[in-house]
């Protein structure tokens, strides 16, 4: 139960077609706003413990017009009963339907932190109703997503043959996801009463660090301190339970670790439900499992009274995240991603983690970059010289895999980027508009060890410093540790028989310092066509573990439409030039990368980049 809106600019989001139920003021069962008055009596009902729905006294005190947003109005009314005198408006009673002479008037929605008397502002049922669009957009997605991710380099071979390499963005793992959500929300004056956010098996410090973004999204993480159910669903039997003032939980992450948001049923017609009387986290279309939930207490408390619950069987999917509520389907099962995380422990134990993460293009990556960082540091250290290697894959229901590889060494935060090695493909695998994509699991075997890994690169030599057009040369690289170790490398060069520059420089280095290189000239190109390219792009994004090669020429390129033309002609420029839509889609490059080399993986991390100047000789040199 929160008090927040939206900004103006929040993002866009595609429409899906349900049934509607007919408009509220057209229907003798719903109590239309504009006949609320001042001191009319009305019934609430919820649940304070257990499965026992109870009844509590409304008092209406008014309707406020436009306090939640532009033609967005509540209902001002104040509550009364004895298990209210108790808790006040307590956290969970989102939703908590309130009739009026027996007739349906709206949900309990939002409450005043800190206020002595039990006030709450009740969304109208004509809003709720309202979540489920009356007729679907062309083409629409059923899923909210985002498409701006950042695509840079090439993706597709150029005129000389190379496939150019794709590069994520420096800010493309779940920060940026996180810090998008974070923009969906802004302060209103009845700000600081929060929707609780209940985790079990997620790292109390982990989840201390993601309070912020949490918190910023109008939740409140509460540790649970009940095992939740993970039966699947066995039919009418428990659907047949679910009633108005019924409690309900939307199941973010569940099995061996527990993410989830509850609130109150308000509305049931056949088998479409209305909950909440506000937003969760505005994804409009979505698909998110939720179960029935039993109370096991309502908890006083003089900042927000809370309920703790358990989760019962997944019931059905919420389709509808809206601001006036939401909506979902009994009996309809929303897919999640089944993740199976493997841990070669520092202790010299092995850890078995068995979870499903709602698969959701805006919550999907956030959610498993955090349970990979709290199975993690639950027996890892967090500080400290710690090495993690990964290996594992994101298999997808077409049969495509995208591989997990990496290894990660630092004295802080191992943990963290080993979440984000997953979250990131992840990221734009859910996001890249590919309608049909299914997540079939993740599977992750991590290995931990307690000392650093890290090679650092020191000396680059090769065959030759004079070379031909055509040539192979062997490029070595030698690399120390910090117990003074040497590592030695070698990487098979070949010069293109195109080349026609009189020096070129080969720079030779980690994956992360030569993405940095490579982002100093790129701007962001066209992103993958369908989604094999897709998957064969991340498959090939650069990691830690190996080391890489770029030879590159001085003279200027530019890339269209995915594709590069190092060293263009003179008239096939002013050709492309003169013609305005050709060239607003050009691309240039102060340079041309001819050629791009890596080595075979290694059990380091490796650091650091040097650069060798080769001078081209011509046949009669």
């Amino acid at each position: 139960m929160r008090l927040q809106r939206l900004p103006g600019y929040s993002v866009v989001l595609l429409f899906c077609l349900f049934p509607v139920p007919a408009q509220a003021v057209n229907n003798p069962q719903f109590f239309p706003v504009s006949q609320v008055r001042p001191g009319m009596k009305g019934v609430g009902r919820t649940i304070f413990q257990g499965n026992k729905i109870e009844d509590f006294q409304v008092e209406l005190i008014g309707v406020l017009k436009n306090v939640l947003g532009p033609k967005q109005d509540a209902i001002l009314a104040k509550l009364s009963g004895p298990a209210v005198a108790q808790t006040g408006v307590a956290a969970g009673m989102s939703g908590s339907p309130v009739y009026v002479d027996g007739k349906l008037l709206g949900a309990v929605a939002r409450a005043f932190p800190f206020a002595k008397e039990p006030y709450t502002l009740i969304t109208p049922i004509q809003e709720m109703l309202a979540v489920v669009p009356r007729t679907p957009e062309p083409g629409a997605s059923s899923v909210a997503s985002v498409s701006t991710l950042p695509w840079y380099d090439s993706v597709s071979p150029g005129p000389s043959g190379l496939e150019a390499r794709w590069i994520p963005g420096p800010h493309s793992g779940p920060a940026e996801w996180a810090s998008l959500l974070s923009r969906w929300t802004s302060g209103t004056a009845f700000e600081g009463f929060r929707l609780p956010l209940h985790f079990s098996g997620f790292a109390q410090n982990v989840m201390s660090g993601y309070s912020p973004v949490f918190r910023e999204l109008g939740f409140e993480p509460i540790q649970a301190a009940v095992i939740l159910g993970t039966s699947p669903v066995k039919g009418s039997a428990a659907i047949s339970q679910v009633t108005p003032g019924s409690m309900i939980s939307v199941m973010l992450v569940r099995g061996d670790l527990n993410l989830n948001v509850d609130c109150t049923v308000t509305y049931l017609q056949g088998n479409h439900l209305y909950a909440c009387g506000h937003q969760l986290f505005t994804l409009g279309p979505a698909d998110v499992p939720f179960a029935e939930t039993r109370v096991l207490a309502t908890i006083p408390s003089l900042y927000t009274s809370e309920k703790v619950d358990e989760p019962g069987p997944v019931i059905g999917s919420i389709r509808q995240d809206r601001f006036g509520g939401i909506y979902g389907v009994l009996g309809k099962m929303a897919p999640t991603i089944p993740v199976h995380l493997f841990v070669n422990s520092s202790l010299g134990r092995t850890l078995d983690y068995s979870f499903q993460v709602s698969q959701q293009p805006l919550l999907s990556p956030l959610l498993v970059n955090l349970s990979i960082v709290s199975a993690l540091s639950s027996s890892e250290r967090m500080m400290g010289p710690t090495t993690v290697d990964l290996n594992g894959r994101i298999a997808l229901a077409d049969g495509e895999d995208v591989k997990i590889e990496d290894v990660l060494s630092s004295h802080f935060g191992s943990a963290g980027s080993a979440g984000a090695t997953v979250a990131t493909p992840l990221s734009y695998l859910l996001n890249g508009q590919f309608s049909h994509l299914r997540v079939r699991n993740i599977e992750l075997h991590v290995t931990v060890l307690n000392q650093s890994r890290a090679a650092t690169l020191e000396q680059v030599w090769s065959t030759r410093s004079e070379v031909r057009p055509g040539d192979q040369i062997v490029v070595t690289a030698m690399e120390r540790t910090p117990s003074g170790k040497t590592v030695i490398q070698k990487i098979p060069v070949t010069i293109p028989a195109s080349v026609s520059a009189k020096t070129l420089s080969l720079v030779v280095g980690s994956g992360e310092a030569l993405n940095a290189l490579q982002l100093q000239f790129l701007r962001p190109g066209t992103p993958p066509r369908n989604l094999h390219q897709l998957v064969r792009e991340l498959n090939r994004t650069r990691r830690n573990n190996r080391l890489y090669a770029l030879l590159m020429t001085p003279q200027r390129s530019f890339i269209m439409e995915g594709t590069e033309y190092p060293s263009p002609p003179p008239s096939l420029l002013q050709t492309f030039m003169a013609d305005p839509a050709v060239s607003s889609k050009l691309i240039y490059r102060a340079s041309s990368v001819v050629g791009d080399f890596e080595t075979s993986p290694t059990s380091y991390s490796i650091e650091g980049e040097q650069t060798l100047y080769l001078k081209v000789l011509s046949g009669t040199d």
